[in-house]
């Protein structure tokens, strides 16, 4: 065999621009709105499940690990909710024209006997300019 095909990581970049700070904040706005829904759905039910277990004459531990895990679930939705509130102040504060990294995808390269294995396989990135590929650095 003289090659192979294998996955590697490939790190997406954005230009930070007007449009790329607006999208970003409209997106995390939507998660966001999806969080307090959700807030919203446990607490309904949360009050239907307590109601339904105290009819139900329980013992003190099991009221007590329902309660235990509305309120880890509480923490949960809460939890994600910070972290979205710093990213939009993360994003908000980025300088224009700076490269940000959105996330990774895999892709696949062929690897031939004789190449550099690590070069192969590292420092690959795609950028983008308000959603459109303007440069792809590292090995092909």
């Amino acid at each position: 065999m003289k090659s192979i095909s294998l996955k590697r990581q490939v790190a997406i970049k954005a230009i930070v621009t007007d449009v790329f700070k607006a999208n970003a904040s409209n997106e995390i706005q939507q998660q966001l709105q999806q969080l307090d829904l959700n807030m919203q759905q446990l607490e309904f039910q949360a009050k239907r499940a307590i109601t339904d277990l105290e009819k139900q004459k329980p013992s003190a531990g099991a009221l007590d690990n329902l309660k235990a895990q509305i309120d880890q679930e509480r923490q949960r939705i809460a939890m994600s909710k910070s972290d979205l509130l710093q990213r939009m102040n993360m994003i908000a504060q980025l300088e224009m024209n700076s490269e940000f990294i959105q996330g990774t995808l895999d892709n696949y390269v062929s690897v031939n006997v004789g190449d550099n294995l690590y070069d192969k396989l590292s420092n690959t990135e795609i950028v983008l300019k308000d959603g459109v590929v303007v440069e792809i650095r590292g090995q092909e």
